[in-house]
């Protein structure tokens, strides 16, 4: 024997790895064995804060390959239920370590290779996987018990409000409360992207300390918690706390996401010059790439010899692009207005089947018990106030059927709809170091259907 031994401690909850103390005590007492046994090197691995019933432990995964790499002949652990909760996996981590010559002891039990030994050692598997699905169940209750009783199940980080893990329950940052005010006070008159410019012009954080960024801001004015309850259990129930805004407020916010029909950051970026584009210097297509950092770039860059065009970055192109095109409209054909007036009048149309579809199954989960009555009633409030904002949402040809009025629309679609206006138009776009050159086709296309 080379005398390398392994020891194998393990803690299941957050508290207990923050502590360490029965991490330490585990250590300790293995580490005694060890030596008892004839060890002159000891290596630890550890699993602090994950349960026994995950069997993609780090520490275990990394016990197991040393032990396979023959790095170590011999492993030590307290208790069987530190090395395992779960009885298969339990067996399966013992067969493969007997398997490959590696002996497993345990401070608090004596393994015996006979068959009332095996017997003995999988009926401790079978009662630590019991204690495992009692301990759920305890923890489970409990969690129901303190929603009931109005304390936090979870401490969510949240802008505008602090955790307080004593008493569980939320009270109010005042400085964040001002921050996530001022979001919705400029949510009726900006984008969610400009009201991220502002605060972080501004100097102000985000709750982790980092910038704002345009998602993060669509998060808060979509957060029903701000007007007073949280939901806890993934919808099992919910928590009163003090409101931030008022629902007049947080409808007024709602209409205006609703109005601008804006996606937020994470559903992928849409390149407005997409398919319309070409290299003023090659005539080759100029596509857009980037990820965090977009920008438009000749095909041509990537073939030999070199397309000599610059890199050219997206939000300043596409924003030139889109005002040309704008200002081209007021002496667009007469058939440029109606097209855009059907595409507009389909997208109004499609989000609001989505958003019916979306009460409708909000219904269905408060019927079905899976929403309390209060958390049903919060999200009904929002879809309705979305729906009520669509409503009274003038449309293209309400707000007079001439190019001013197209103009305006124009402004406040998203960017597929903008895409969507430059190929009706049938728009082409010459890029190049001099500049940009637009042109518009004769006849528009027809407008593509919105499903």
């Amino acid at each position: 024997m080379n005398g390398n031994f392994a020891v194998y401690a393990r803690v299941s909850t957050d508290e207990q790895a923050q502590h360490g103390t029965s991490l330490d005590g585990q250590i300790e007492r293995c580490e005694a064995l060890a030596q008892k046994l004839g060890a002159t090197a000891v290596r630890r691995f550890v699993d602090a804060g994950i349960s026994g019933t995950d069997f993609a432990r780090p520490g275990l995964q990394a016990m197991l390959a040393a032990a396979h790499a023959h790095e170590v002949e011999a492993v030590v652990c307290l208790d069987p239920d530190r090395l395992a909760r779960n009885l298969s996996h339990q067996l399966i981590i013992t067969d493969q370590l007997e398997g490959i010559g590696v002996e497993l002891h345990f401070v608090q039990f004596e393994r015996r290779p006979t068959p009332d030994g095996r017997l003995l050692y999988a009926i401790r598997g079978a009662i630590a996987e019991f204690e495992a699905h009692k301990i759920r169940e305890r923890t489970r209750q409990g969690k129901q018990q303190r929603l009931r009783e109005g304390k936090a199940v979870t401490g969510t980080q949240i802008l505008g409000y602090i955790y307080d893990r004593r008493r569980k329950g939320f009270s109010v940052d005042v400085a964040e409360a001002a921050i996530v005010r001022a979001v919705f006070a400029m949510a009726p008159q900006m984008s969610t992207g400009a009201i991220a410019r502002n605060l972080n012009a501004a100097g102000l954080c985000a709750k982790g300390g980092g910038p704002f960024s345009q998602s993060a801001v669509y998060g808060i004015l979509r957060n029903p918690t701000y007007l007073g309850r949280m939901v806890q259990l993934r919808g099992q129930g919910s928590i009163e706390l003090p409101a931030l805004v008022s629902r007049e407020t947080f409808d007024l916010a709602a209409a205006a996401l609703s109005s601008r029909r804006r996606r937020p950051e994470g559903h992928g970026r849409v390149y407005l010059l997409s398919g319309i584009a070409r290299c003023a210097l090659c005539g080759r297509k100029v596509t857009g790439s980037g990820g965090s950092r977009p920008y438009y770039a000749c095909s041509g860059k990537r073939m030999q010899p070199a397309c000599s065009s610059p890199y050219y970055p997206a939000q300043p192109l596409e924003a030139a692009v889109w005002a040309q095109v704008v200002a081209k409209l007021e002496q667009a054909a007469e058939g440029v207005v109606p097209q855009i007036e059907a595409w507009a009048e389909r997208a109004i149309a499609r989000d609001r089947r989505r958003l019916e579809t979306r009460r409708l199954r909000l219904l269905q989960s408060g019927a079905a018990g899976r929403l309390s009555p209060e958390d049903l009633a919060l999200a009904l409030g929002q879809v309705d106030a979305r729906l009520r904002a669509l409503e009274l949402e003038p449309s293209p040809a309400e707000r007079g059927g001439d190019s001013a009025a197209a103009r305006e629309y124009l402004r406040e679609t998203d960017a597929m709809g903008r895409r969507e206006i430059l190929r009706i138009l049938g728009i082409e776009v010459r890029i190049g170091p001099s500049g940009i050159d637009i042109a518009m086709a004769e006849r528009p296309a027809a407008p593509m259907s919105v499903q």
